[in-house]
C-alpha cells in the first residue's frame, strides 16, 4: 500500500506499508532516484533531505528503472512505514545481482542510520548480508514506525534496479520453486552437453563437439547472470565475479560460430565467405585476450555488439541452405532465431530501450531452452538424414545379393544373364567412383589419368573399327610469362576459364577433354576425319579469345595454340605416335607465331 506524502520541494514521497505486504510486492514503481549527472553526493547531505527534503528526487514509475551502461553512481529512496503494533521482519531482493555495489542505509525520521548494509558483485558472497545469488538486503521496522530506504549504486554494467519486498516465509517459499527451475535448467544445458559430446566420439562430428561446448557456456551464461557462479562457481574471486560474462559470451559466439559452419556445412556451400567467417572466430578470441587489460563497461559493449551480426549471418546463411534444398538447416533456422529475438530482447532492455519486465529478464532463458532443444532436434534430423541415405543405400545393397542369390539357382543361362546384369551395375558404381578420382582438382575438367586410359580405350576401339582417331593438343600462349606477371592465383584462374572455354566448345559426348600437364590441355575426338578435327580445333581456339580474365580493373585476353593429328590405328603402332605427331603439329603452331592450329603434315587423310 502506497500513501503519497507532498514534500517541501514539491516532489511526492510515495510510501510503503510494510504491513500491508502479502508475501511480495514490487516497490520499484514506488522509488525515487537522483538522476546521472548530479554530483555523488555524500550520505550527510541525504540525511538532512530525510528531515528537511531538498534535493530535487525524481519519482521512478517503470516496472524497474533502468539507464542502460551508465558509469555514474544513482541514489535510490523508499519509504516505508510498520501501521502495526508489532515489529515487521522485510527482505528486499535486487534482482539484478550483476551490479557492482550497492550501499543501503535505513534511516529513520530523525534522520539516524537504523541499518546500514553492502552488498553487489565486487563482494564475495559470503560477505553479504544475505546468502543468496541475488542481492539481498534484510531489514526490521519497530510498531508505528515511519523509515526511509536510501541505496546507492554503482556498476559498469547495465545500471537497473528492479526492487522486490517479500516476508521471509514468502521469500523461502518462492526460493524453493525457482532453484528447481533453474536446476532443471542447468541441468538440461548440462546433460547436453555430456551427451553431445560422447555422441562426437562416437561418430567423429565435430559439430556435436561444438554444440556441447556451446551449451555448456550458455549454462555458465545464465549461472553467471542470475548470480549463481558467483555464489557457487568462484564465490572467493573477485576478477571472476567481475569479468566472468566477458570472458563466456565470446566462447559462445565461438562455439556457434564453429558449429554453423561445421552444421550447414560452409566450407563447400561458401568456401569465398570463411574468411570473412573466420574472422569472427578471430574477434572472439581477440576479445578473450584482452579482457586483463580493458575495462568491463567496454568489453561488455562489444560482446553485445558482436553478437547480434553473428546471429544475423547464420539465419540469413541458414535461410539460403535451407532454400537450397538442405533439409537439416530448417531447425538450425528457426533456433537461431529465437535465440536471436530473445538475445535482442534482453540486452535492449539492458541498454535501456525497454523496460525491464519479468518477460525481458526470462527472455534469455527461455530463447536458451528453446535453442538447445531445436539445435538438439536439428542435429537428430541430420543424423536421422544420414542414417535414411545410409539405409537406402544398404537396402539396394542388399536387395542385390537378394537377386544374385535368386538367379544362381536357375538356370545357367539365367544365372549367367544376372550375373552380367550385377556386373554392369558394380562396373558403373567403379566407373563413377574412378571418375571421382580422375578429375583435377583446379580446374574440374579430367585429369592426365584420365586421359592417359580414355586414349587407350578408344585407340583398341578404333583398332578394331578401323576408324580415324584424332587428338588436339592445346597449350596457352606465353602462361609462364602470366603467370610470373599476374601471380599464381591469377594464374590459376585463368587455367579454369581456359578449361572451362575448351570444354563448352565441345558437344558431342564421346569427345573428352582433360588437362594434360601444366598449362596443358588435350582433347580425343573419336571417328574424326581432318575437317571435324580442324572445326572443332578453330572453335575451341575461338572460344579462348574471347575469354577475359580480370585483373584488378583490367580484363586480360588470353589465346591458346592448338596441334591436331589424325591416325587410323594398328596394331603396328601405339597410342604414343598420335600423341607425338600432335605434340610437333603444336610446336609448329607455337612457331608459326601463336594463337593458331596447326595440322600434323605427317597424318594420312581420309
Amino acid at each position: 500500500m502506497s500513501v503519497p506524502v507532498l514534500t517541501a520541494t514539491g516532489a511526492t514521497l510515495r510510501r510503503v506499508d510494510a504491513a500491508f505486504l502479502d508475501g511480495r510486492t514490487n516497490v520499484s514503481v514506488n522509488l525515487d532516484y537522483l538522476p546521472a549527472g548530479d554530483p555523488v553526493l555524500p550520505i550527510e547531505r541525504l540525511l538532512e533531505d530525510v528531515v528537511n527534503p531538498v534535493l530535487p528526487w525524481l519519482a521512478n514509475h517503470a516496472h524497474a528503472p533502468g539507464f542502460g551502461f551508465n558509469p555514474h553512481s544513482y541514489w535510490f529512496r523508499l519509504a516505508v512505514d510498520n501501521s502495526t503494533q508489532r515489529q515487521l521482519e522485510r527482505l528486499l531482493e535486487i534482482r539484478n545481482p550483476v551490479l557492482d555495489e550497492v550501499l543501503f542505509y535505513q534511516v529513520d525520521a530523525e534522520g539516524n542510520i537504523v541499518n546500514l548494509a553492502q552488498t553487489g558483485d565486487r563482494r564475495p558472497v559470503a560477505e553479504r548480508p544475505f546468502f543468496h545469488h541475488n542481492l539481498v538486503l534484510p531489514f526490521e521496522i519497530a510498531p508505528g514506525q515511519s523509515h526511509v530506504l536510501l541505496f546507492r549504486v554503482t556498476t559498469t554494467g547495465s545500471l537497473e534496479f528492479p526492487l522486490e519486498m517479500w516476508t521471509p516465509e514468502a521469500f523461502q517459499q518462492r526460493d524453493q520453486i525457482q532453484l528447481l527451475f533453474y536446476g532443471a535448467m542447468f541441468g538440461i544445458l548440462a546433460v547436453m552437453g555430456v551427451y553431445n559430446f560422447f555422441i562426437y566420439t562416437l561418430f567423429r562430428d565435430w559439430s556435436f563437439v561444438y554444440y556441447a561446448g556451446f551449451s555448456v557456456s550458455m549454462m555458465l551464461f545464465e549461472a553467471s547472470i542470475h548470480g549463481f557462479s558467483a555464489q557457487y562457481l568462484w564465490p572467493a574471486s573477485e576478477w571472476w565475479r567481475n569479468n566472468s560474462l566477458v570472458v563466456i559470451i565470446p566462447v559462445i559466439v565461438l562455439c556457434a560460430v564453429q558449429f554453423s559452419v561445421v552444421f550447414l556445412q560452409l566450407r563447400l556451400a561458401y568456401p569465398r565467405l570463411m574468411p570473412f567467417i573466420q574472422s569472427g572466430n578471430i574477434a572472439c578470441l581477440i576479445m578473450l585476450g584482452l579482457v586483463p587489460f580493458l575495462e568491463y563497461a567496454v568489453l561488455i559493449r562489444i560482446c553485445a555488439a558482436l553478437v547480434f551480426p553473428i546471429c544475423l549471418l547464420a539465419i540469413a546463411l541458414g535461410v539460403h541452405r535451407w532454400l537450397n534444398g538442405y533439409k537439416p538447416a530448417r531447425y538450425f533456422v528457426i533456433a537461431w532465431s529465437v535465440f536471436l529475438l530473445a538475445i535482442a530482447y534482453y540486452s535492449l532492455a539492458k541498454f535501456g530501450l525497454f523496460e525491464r519486465t519479468e518477460l525481458s529478464e526470462s527472455a534469455v532463458q527461455i530463447g536458451v531452452l528453446l535453442d538447445t532443444v531445436l539445435l538438439a532436434f536439428a542435429l537428430a534430423d541430420r543424423m536421422n538424414s544420414q542414417r535414411k541415405s545410409f539405409m537406402h543405400a544398404q537396402n539396394k545393397a542388399l536387395e542385390l545379393q537378394r537377386a544374385v542369390n535368386e538367379e544362381l539357382e536357375l538356370r545357367v543361362e539365367e544365372r549367367t544373364q544376372a550375373l552380367r546384369q550385377t556386373m554392369g551395375d558394380l562396373e558403373q558404381a567403379n566407373h563413377r567412383l574412378q571418375a571421382l578420382t580422375m578429375q583435377d582438382g583446379l580446374t574440374g575438367i579430367r585429369n592426365r589419368r584420365y586421359f592417359d586410359d580414355k586414349l587407350t580405350q578408344e585407340w583398341q576401339r578404333a583398332i578394331r573399327s578401323r576408324d580415324s582417331l584424332a587428338l588436339l593438343l592445346i597449350d596457352i600462349d606465353f602462361f609462364k610469362s602470366f603467370n610470373d606477371k599476374y601471380g599464381h592465383l591469377v594464374g590459376d584462374e585463368c587455367l579454369k576459364r581456359v578449361a572451362q572455354a575448351i570444354d563448352n566448345a565441345i558437344t558431342r559426348p564421346s569427345d573428352a577433354v582433360a588437362r594434360y600437364g601444366g598449362e596443358e590441355f588435350a582433347v580425343i575426338l573419336p571417328e574424326t576425319g581432318v575437317e571435324g578435327a580442324l572445326h572443332v580445333a578453330e572453335n575451341i581456339r575461338l572460344a579462348v579469345e574471347r575469354v577475359r580474365i580480370e585483373v584488378g580493373e583490367a580484363r586480360v585476353q588470353v589465346s591458346v595454340s592448338i596441334g591436331v593429328a589424325i591416325l587410323v590405328p594398328d596394331e603396328g603402332r601405339a597410342s604414343q605416335d598420335l600423341i607425338l605427331v600432335a605434340d610437333q603439329a603444336l610446336y609448329d603452331a607455337k612457331s608459326a607465331g601463336r594463337n593458331r592450329t596447326r595440322l600434323a603434315q605427317t597424318i594420312q587423310r581420309h
